[in-house]
């Protein structure tokens, strides 16, 4: 992959050019940094007026793509008038209006006692974190000792066969997710979004700093940008990188400038 600037004279012609950029972003690791409790991982004012900004302009969309419940997404960015995908794609409410109702209540109450027995069976590990998302559980070992990590997958195996395939795990960064056995994930949330726009001259741009937006970069691979944040642990489908959240902001302004010429400031009115 090549670092996007050093590719901003191409990048920022295909930017001036479209008809419609929609920006996808997403939060922990991407637009802001990872911490040690997601609860910490608050949205920079400064940020936000930055996204206001882009919203506002014609022919720019957003939609800030997360693995955190929608409302707690929502929540931490504070930003109006945008998309917001919650829980990988599971969950997704377009401005102004409904969520998407992700999983029948039947499959809640089963997620309720797997939350139960997977709590107790590791409720004993120093550092250990639940995460209750609604349809998705998140068991956080960011903060464990490494001697305890091969516990964690163990016992969440060990409750989830029992439920005869029902239900799924994924990992993340230092994190296990319990989700429901459905054909959803960040790349089909895309192209769901993006039936919802106008297609002539748009291009969509997708930045995230995780194995689950792998799925996005695949949906736009040869029809947008993608953008890996940080540097990968593994192969990336992503077309370009950039090194951490404090780029993806200089990447942000660069949009303001190249969509509202005259614009070198974000805060500019």
């Amino acid at each position: 992959m090549k670092h996007l600037f050093k590719d901003w004279e191409a990048i920022q012609g295909r930017i001036q050019q479209a008809r419609v950029i929609f920006l996808f972003l997403d939060y922990d690791g991407t637009l802001i940094p990872i911490v040690s409790r997601p609860e910490l991982a608050v949205c920079p004012v400064k940020v936000k007026r930055l996204l206001e900004t882009l919203r506002d302009l014609p022919g720019v969309h957003l939609a800030v793509v997360s693995g955190r419940s929608l409302e707690d997404v929502r929540r931490k960015v504070g930003v109006a008038g945008i998309t917001y995908v919650g829980n990988h794609g599971l969950e997704i409410e377009k401005p102004g209006g409904r969520p998407r109702k992700p999983i029948p209540s039947v499959r809640m109450s089963e997620l309720k006692i797997i939350t139960r027995n997977v709590q107790k069976a590791l409720q004993d590990l120093p550092g250990i974190l639940f995460e209750e998302k609604g349809p998705i559980l998140s068991v956080h070992y960011r903060n464990v000792p490494r001697k305890y990590f091969a516990q964690i997958p163990r016992a969440i195996g060990e409750e989830l066969r029992s439920w005869k395939g029902r239900w799924k795990t994924a990992s993340g960064k230092r994190v296990l997710e319990i989700r429901p056995n459905a054909d959803f994930n960040k790349g089909s949330a895309v192209e769901q979004i993006l039936k919802m726009v106008p297609s002539l001259n748009l291009l969509p741009v997708y930045l995230g700093d995780d194995q689950t937006d792998e799925d996005a970069f695949r949906v736009l691979k040869g029809r947008g940008i993608s953008v890996f944040i940080g540097a990968p642990r593994f192969p990336s489908g992503a077309d370009f990188f950039l090194r951490n959240p404090a780029e993806v902001h200089e990447f942000l302004h660069r949009c303001l400038v190249v969509r509202r010429p005259g614009c070198s400031d974000p805060e500019a009115p």
